[in-house]
């Protein structure tokens, strides 16, 4: 016996799909309130993924359309909720978790149109992040802008970002109810921050080389190639790094200053200060270190 095949939204396959209907339940009354309801069981006909919906006929508020047709208002819910046309975020599991925690509590808010609540956990989302990454400062406006010149976003992320703090501002000091196509277009600002600062870097860790202009990279970098060297060896930052020098290009200066504080301070004694002098002809006097 062929099931019953009815159009439903996947939450696998993101779109309307055809479902076989497993299982249904019908609820009817005719009483002091005319309605008729449906509880069904369904499974998506593409990826098999199962879901419950509900349909609700509010027969009491049927209007005639035409000479013999009545129209009834009809309600449709279905379960797990979604968000439509709304992606999961792929690799929110490398998310911090109080960072995570704060992101899952905004699509769950999404899902049941609590807009407001939407609205101050995106920005709340951006607050936990700047607290993750140590960023400081009197306001969010300014720890947006530290972000930026921190490098973890560029310029145009800043100003997006900005975007949700208004926004979160207005639901907070105004209750102010963002409109669904504001928070949709916020929504993915904040995924496109968290993508950024965490689910990529994890992704391509170890697989491509990327530029360094944080201490604590260079620093892993460093006892990685300290380990090729002997001890005694007195070598300069292109002797030790050699084709990786070309990862710190952009902040040398202050990579090599923060690791001679440390050397000074004994935080790093893979290596002590040596020379400064020539390197291979270089034309220009280097600052060389000796391995211990």
């Amino acid at each position: 016996m062929s099931k019953e095949k009815v159009k439903s939204h996947c939450r696998v396959c993101e779109r309307e799909t055809n479902h076989s209907v497993l299982s249904q339940y019908d609820e009817s009354s005719r009483g002091d309130y005319a309605y008729d309801m449906y509880y069904q069981i369904l499974e998506c006909m593409g990826c098999d993924t199962k879901s419950f919906r509900q349909i609700f006929k509010d027969i009491e508020q049927a209007f005639q359309i035409s000479e013999s047709e009545w129209e009834v208002p009809t309600e449709t819910n279905v379960y797990p909720k979604f968000i439509k046309g709304h992606k999961e975020l792929d690799g929110n599991y490398y998310l911090p978790n109080i960072v995570g925690e704060i992101y899952k509590e905004v699509i769950l808010a999404f899902q049941e149109d609590a807009l407001i609540l939407a609205g101050l956990g995106l920005r709340g989302t951006v607050e936990a992040v700047c607290n993750n990454l140590n960023i400081e400062g009197r306001n969010l406006e300014v720890r947006i802008s530290k972000l930026a010149t921190a490098g973890y976003i560029s310029r145009k992320d800043a100003e997006r970002l900005h975007g949700i703090r208004f926004m979160g501002n207005d639901a907070a000091h105004e209750i102010k109810k963002p409109k669904l196509e504001q928070l949709s277009a916020a929504l993915k600002i904040v995924e496109h921050l968290l993508s950024t600062v965490y689910i990529i870097e994890y992704e391509i860790d170890g697989k491509i080389e990327t530029a360094i202009n944080e201490f604590s990279k260079f620093e892993e970098l460093l006892k990685k190639k300290l380990k090729d060297l002997n001890k005694g060896e007195e070598v300069p930052l292109i002797g030790i790094l050699g084709k990786d020098m070309r990862r710190i290009k952009e902040s040398v200066v202050l990579l090599e200053q923060e690791l001679k504080e440390n050397i000074n301070k004994g935080k790093f004694d893979l290596m002590k200060i040596g020379k400064v002098d020539k390197y291979n002809e270089s034309k220009n006097d280097l600052q060389h270190y000796i391995i211990n």
